[in-house]
């Protein structure tokens, strides 16, 4: 019961949380034509609830504390490294599961670099527009993350950007910066192109 008691109180926390959303005013949701300023809020409740209800069951009825950390695990690794075990016979590698591992090597530089990054599209956003802001966010994050093809890079950022503004704009409804001289002419193109008004 106690390691259950932790996600039966985030599932308390849910239903709190979907009796609050409830009470958001959709009037302005033009008679259910589109999606309301209710709707995300609680699709995000429903699958925390959902998520703390699983968990609970777990513990509680199939009495397993199991967690899928593998993909988790495979995480620390750096792909452009080799592996540890590279050199190593597969036996040797799996022989003593708590033998002592190598320790992770670490990126002060990078983790910097990235919270720099998120720094400068925050003050960044209202004068270079969402998609400018967001592209060159992604761009510089992949390049700090260690992605070594720049035009690969450049690519990957602009459609993911682009994926966004279609995300926010045509699914969600939710108004993005436009930017500011030439930038703010770019996300008014973008959104002809996307038919927003």
């Amino acid at each position: 019961m106690r390691r259950a008691l932790p996600h039966l109180v985030m599932l308390l926390v849910s239903v709190l949380l979907y009796w609050a959303a409830m009470q958001i005013d959709t009037r302005a949701a033009e008679g259910g034509r589109r999606i309301g300023p209710d709707f995300w809020p609680k699709l995000v409740i429903m699958v925390m609830g959902a998520l703390c209800l699983y968990e609970v069951v777990k513990r509680l009825v199939v009495k397993t504390a199991f967690t899928a950390d593998g993909l988790a695990e495979a995480l620390h690794h750096d792909p452009a490294e080799p592996t540890p075990f590279a050199d190593e016979e597969p036996a040797a590698a799996s022989a003593e599961p708590g033998a002592a591992q190598p320790p992770q090597r670490e990126y002060p530089g990078r983790l910097l670099a990235g919270i720099l990054a998120i720094g400068a599209f925050a003050l960044g956003v209202d004068w270079l527009g969402f998609f400018v802001a967001t592209a060159l966010f992604l761009a510089a994050f992949m390049l700090i993350g260690g992605l070594k093809r720049p035009l690969l890079t450049f690519a990957l950022a602009a459609a993911g950007s682009f994926a966004l503004i279609v995300i926010f704009m045509r699914v969600a409804y939710i108004s993005l910066p436009l930017g500011a001289g030439p930038f703010r002419a770019l996300s008014l193109a973008l959104l002809r192109l996307l038919g927003v008004s």
